[in-house]
């Protein structure tokens, strides 16, 4: 269907004010929701009178339907429940594209490199499709209002391409049209975009971005193109060499393919905040979100800052950072868990991660995998037993404190940058040669250079017992580091900065008070992925990940010189106590560190520590083993916290006294500015700091406070 420019317009003004749509309009969310995933024969079951009884023993409280399913028995019983995909084409090429089979599809085009293979199968901006979609979350939307459901999914696992996979699309001619009209709002005109790409259209219709291939190409060529690969082994063999890549400005001419993905990430988001403006329309109660999202990546749509703006709710599978990623992004917004687990402790320790991290509830996976539905009365299967006391552990009046208290950050951010996302992508895939497009996103949750960076910050001030926040490139565009009293502003692999991004991170460092860290070629390329002219001093001091370089500075002379690249942090941390360089550098970076933690923990320890308000004046902590959580595609949890899943003992000190209680046990500990944590490596140390004594039940008495 012809591309409406009329449609574009508003949908481009609902993304510019984000729908008008606020947090505070959907109905109150005040208790820990625990939610079951029901398969066919859990929806073929509902009259079954044993199904209420089990879903109790099971600790769930809330149930799934589809899209004008019936909700008789949640009402009836007093379970809530939500709505699950709503949008039934075009958001998940899994089903109903003709892409289903996407190893078979890649592996076949690997051998043709056929271009017209980049058609997506639904282009996200088709004018009909949205029409019938809109529609049909509309009348489910109305359909349930009265109800009241929990919340409208739109889609599960949704993607540009499948998950986080690499494929170029899309170059259909409706998403072409969309794309250049979006061009038509970066740059001042025809001239300007030709002058950032290094191309000569004469038109706005010969506009069309570079493929993977051919900006591979003109990496390894140093010609403008667009041309197809000839030699894939000169592909493999060219690296980025900061010492001579201004002289070769077109070779590390990103821009006609960064562009590109940047716009199919609007793409995604625009079509979200579309479905989500229809629901919302009818049904204004309910929060409108997305199960299944991915890592952050330069394919599949995964701009998590775009994302977190037009979603009320998320549950994300929690790959290389994403949970706190977006935890940083939808502040006050509800983010949701998918239980996979099988074992009692494995879940206990990720779900209670999850609610000290601030998620409001969890969706198990799925019914067919707890229940036994081919008895008549329904027991729990031997994986349903062990979830059982994890799920009624998650709706206690403990969990439920944690719930509402207020989430304490330290005024320490961490960049989150897309731009050099996509970058970083190109230039760590060179070595891939033709084989780039079977970098399946299974594959990089564990091998992405730029997460691995990301993942080294995170940890380390985590393991300083600080809880640091995400910060996008448009917040730090609109002076959120000022705004927000950042004080330590960590660079991981920051390739790619706007000049607003460049100026406000300069004026940052410069302020005495602050500290800069980081590594990895700060601000190198502009948010186009072309090289910059020059990089200020400041940031210039940052080496490529793998040199000797700086990873902290401040305007105070405060400075921390290592002889390894910092990304090695993430992985030896996780080694047993010893005698570990990188723990060692950790140590020295305390030192000089221009932010205090209000709870100290010893770095060697690895322990996470947590802190909220109760109320004006009392104060809670909870400590757990800082592990890795790394899910994997198949819902699987990545090994490796070996080191970490031992018992361990250790003094917490806290910046000013108060009187302790040990939440679990009931122990008061008295008036103290220091106290013996004894941490289980399955569950969470949890504690209240209340300014005076307090007798009988602690946890119903700050509960009272809110």
């Amino acid at each position: 269907m012809k591309f409406s420019l009329s449609l574009y317009a508003v949908l481009g003004a609902m993304m510019a004010g984000h729908s008008g749509l606020r947090a505070q309009e959907l109905r109150p969310w005040t208790e820990y929701r625990t939610v079951l995933w029901m398969g066919e024969k859990g929806q073929k079951n509902l009259e079954n009178p044993k199904l209420p009884e089990r879903l109790r023993e099971l600790g769930m409280n809330t149930g799934m339907v589809s899209p004008g399913g019936k909700t008789d028995f949640y009402e009836a019983n007093g379970f809530g429940f939500y709505i699950e995909n709503t949008v039934n084409e075009g958001l998940c090429l899994k089903f109903r594209s003709n892409v289903t089979n996407w190893g078979k599809f890649i592996n076949e085009w690997m051998e043709s490199r056929d271009p017209g293979a980049l058609v997506r199968a639904q282009p996200l901006e088709d004018e009909d499709w949205l029409r019938r979609m809109s529609e049909r979350v509309t009348k489910t939307a109305k359909g349930h209002a009265a109800a009241q459901p929990l919340m409208h999914d739109l889609r599960d696992e949704l993607s540009t391409t499948i998950s986080a996979n690499p494929f170029d699309y899309d170059f259909s001619e409706t998403s072409l049209k969309a794309f250049r009209e979006w061009l038509k709002t970066q740059y001042a005109d025809l001239a300007a975009l030709n002058r950032q790409w290094q191309t000569s259209f004469s038109t706005w219709e010969e506009v069309k971005p570079f493929t993977t291939d051919q900006m591979k190409q003109r990496i390894a060529s140093g010609k403008p193109g667009p041309e197809e690969p000839k030699d894939w082994a000169a592909v493999r063999a060219v690296k980025l060499n900061p010492a001579t890549a201004r002289q070769e400005r077109t070779r590390w001419n990103l821009a006609p393919w960064v562009d590109h993905r940047t716009y199919m990430d609007v793409a995604l988001a625009r079509a979200l905040e579309t479905f989500r403006q229809a629901a919302r329309a009818a049904d204004p109660a309910t929060p409108v979100g997305v199960e299944g999202t991915q890592m952050p990546h330069a394919f599949g749509g995964y701009d998590l800052w775009r994302l977190a703006q037009v979603l009320d709710w998320v549950e994300p599978y929690d790959i290389c950072n994403s949970r706190e990623i977006l935890g940083s992004f939808m502040p006050g917004k509800t983010i949701l868990a998918t239980v996979f687990e099988k074992e009692t402790l494995a879940a206990q320790r990720r779900l209670w991660h999850l609610l000290l991290e601030g998620d409001k509830g969890c969706i198990v996976w799925w019914s067919e995998d707890v229940i036994d539905w081919s008895q008549p009365d329904l027991p729990l299967t031997e994986k349903g037993r062990a979830l059982a006391p994890v799920m009624k552990s998650l709706t206690t009046p403990l969990a439920q404190l944690f719930l509402r208290a207020e989430r304490e950050r330290d005024p320490i951010a961490i960049h989150y940058s897309q731009a050099s996302v996509q970058a970083a992508w190109m230039l760590e895939t060179l070595a891939d040669g033709k084989t780039w497009v079977k970098r399946f996103s299974s594959y990089e949750a564990d091998h992405n250079n730029h997460a691995v960076m990301r993942n080294a910050w995170l940890k380390v001030f985590q393991d300083h017992g600080f809880s640091p926040v995400f910060v996008s490139s448009e917040e730090i565009e609109k002076g959120a580091l000022e705004k927000r009293g950042i004080r330590m502003l960590a660079l991981p692999g920051s390739r790619a900065m706007s000049d607003a991004e460049v100026a406000a991170v300069t004026a940052f460092a410069k302020r005495p008070e602050n500290m800069l860290c980081g590594h990895g070629l700060a601000g190198f390329f502009d948010q186009h992925g072309t090289v910059r002219d020059q990089v200020p001093e400041v940031l210039a001091g940052f080496a490529e990940s793998g040199e000797v370089g700086m990873i902290a500075i401040s305007e105070n002379g405060a400075s921390l010189r290592i002889r390894d690249s910092f990304s090695s942090y993430a992985g030896e941390r996780l080694k047993a106590k010893g005698d570990s360089y990188m723990l060692k550098v950790a140590e020295e970076l305390r030192k000089i560190l221009v932010v205090k933690a209000p709870v100290s923990v010893p770095v060697e320890e690895r322990v996470r520590v947590h802190r909220y308000r109760a109320g004006s004046q009392a104060r809670l902590v909870a400590f757990e083993r800082n592990i890795e959580y790394k899910m994997r595609e198949e819902l699987a949890q990545a090994g490796g916290n070996e080191a970490l899943e031992k018992e361990t003992e250790f003094t917490a000190t806290l910046a000013e006294p108060g009187h302790v209680v040990n939440l679990r046990t009931g122990e008061q500990m008295g008036l103290t500015q220091s106290f013996t944590v004894k941490l289980d490596p399955w569950q969470p140390a949890l504690f209240a700091i209340l300014p005076e004594a307090a007798e009988g039940d602690v946890v119903e008495k700050l509960l009272k406070a809110f």
